[in-house]
C-alpha cells in the first residue's frame, strides 16, 4: 500500500443523479458520525466503526469538515477562490460559472460549489496536524473504505486531511459484517 492510500472513487446508486450533486441531500439520507458529523449512510457506518478502532488505538478523529450544503459550498469557495491572480505559488485555479478563479493565498483548496464531495456526504476532514492520527489514517482507514483524493504530497490539490468513501454500495466485508452483526444484536434486544 502507498504511503498515502488512494483509490479511485465509486458513487452509490442513489447519489449518481445531478441533482444530488450539489450539496442538498434530504436528512434521510445522512446518518450522525460518533465526531459530530454527518455522512451519507454507508459512509457513516463505516466511519462510525473507524473512529471507534481508531479510539481504541489511542488516535482522536476530529471532525473539521463533513457533509457541506450548497449553499456552505459556495459561501466556502467564495471566501478561497478570487476572481484575479493573486501571486499564490503554485497557482490553483477553478472554473465555475464560466470564469476561472484563482485560489488566494494561505488558502486551501476547495471544490467549485455542487462539485463537492462533502456534497454528497462521502468526505470527512480529519483534524491531522498530530502525525500520529495521519499515520493511522494512512494505515488503516481503506480497512473501512476511507481513501485521500490523491496520493501525491507534492501536488497542489494534496490534503491529508480530506478522507472520502469510495466503496460505493459495497463496503468491505468487514464494514458489513460489523454493522450487520450490530442490528442483529440490537434485534435481539442486546445492546449491539
Amino acid at each position: 500500500m502507498s504511503k498515502y492510500p488512494y483509490k479511485k472513487m465509486v458513487l452509490p446508486k442513489d447519489l449518481v443523479d445531478d441533482s444530488k450533486c450539489t450539496g442538498k441531500l434530504k436528512e434521510d439520507e445522512l446518518k450522525k458520525t460518533k465526531n459530530g458529523g454527518r455522512m451519507w449512510t454507508w459512509a457513516a457506518i463505516a466511519f462510525n466503526q473507524m473512529y471507534v478502532d481508531a479510539e481504541k488505538a489511542g488516535v482522536k478523529l476530529q471532525n473539521i469538515g463533513d457533509y457541506r450544503p450548497y449553499e456552505a459550498q459556495l459561501s466556502l469557495f467564495k471566501q478561497r477562490y478570487a476572481e484575479k491572480p493573486n501571486g499564490r505559488a503554485p497557482e490553483v485555479t477553478r472554473k465555475w460559472e464560466g470564469k476561472t478563479w484563482y485560489l488566494q493565498k494561505g488558502m486551501s483548496p476547495c471544490s467549485t460549489p455542487g462539485a463537492s464531495n462533502h456534497g454528497l456526504g462521502l468526505a470527512m476532514d480529519i483534524n491531522v496536524t498530530d502525525k500520529k492520527v495521519a499515520n493511522w489514517l494512512c494505515e488503516n482507514a481503506p480497512k473501512y473504505g476511507f481513501y485521500l483524493q490523491g496520493s501525491d504530497p507534492k501536488s497542489p490539490e494534496f490534503e491529508l486531511w480530506h478522507w472520502q468513501y469510495v466503496e460505493g454500495d459495497n463496503p468491505p466485508a468487514e464494514v458489513k459484517a460489523r454493522y450487520e452483526a450490530r442490528q442483529a444484536a440490537k434485534a435481539a434486544g442486546g445492546e449491539g
